[in-house]
């Protein structure tokens, strides 16, 4: 069942989790087609929320609680402002990207600019990475995942 906000998905191929609007067409770890009625572990409403079930989803079940109180305890070290919100961040990159999904640098910076966005490229593909919407083909070219 899909919530409102997020939903924490588990790959049936990889059996890792990962957050999503929805359930998703595939997953950002091992590339494979998520079915339709995909395991949703958690839903929450806010990406703060989504943050922590996803580490503990993907936490063995004996260190779930100590990780749980860690995060919780520690919430204040995350918060933070974000110039480009998650769900701006997909459509930033798809304008970016050439008819095959990869996008370069050289690609990014006029959307940016367009944007009037101050972030450097490098960091919007670092975030972009880190939260598996990207993957780096080599040294100046990625695939867009979503």
């Amino acid at each position: 069942m899909s919530g409102a906000g997020w939903n924490v998905v588990r790959c049936s191929a990889c059996s890792t989790c990962h957050g999503h609007r929805k359930v998703g067409r595939f997953c950002p770890h091992c590339g494979q087609k998520l079915p339709e009625d995909a395991e949703i572990v958690a839903s929450v409403a806010t990406a703060a929320e989504l943050r922590i079930e996803v580490a503990l989803a993907n936490t063995p079940e004996e260190l779930r609680d100590m990780l749980r109180n860690r995060l919780e305890q520690n919430h204040t070290l995350f918060h933070q402002e974000e110039t480009i919100s998650f769900t701006g961040l997909p459509k930033l990159l798809h304008d970016a990207t050439d008819e095959n999904g990869v996008l370069t640098v050289k690609s990014l910076q006029p959307v940016l600019d367009k944007n009037r966005n101050s972030l450097e490229v490098q960091d919007l593909i670092d975030m972009a990475e880190s939260q598996g919407l990207l993957v780096r083909l080599n040294s100046d070219c990625w695939q867009l995942l979503e």
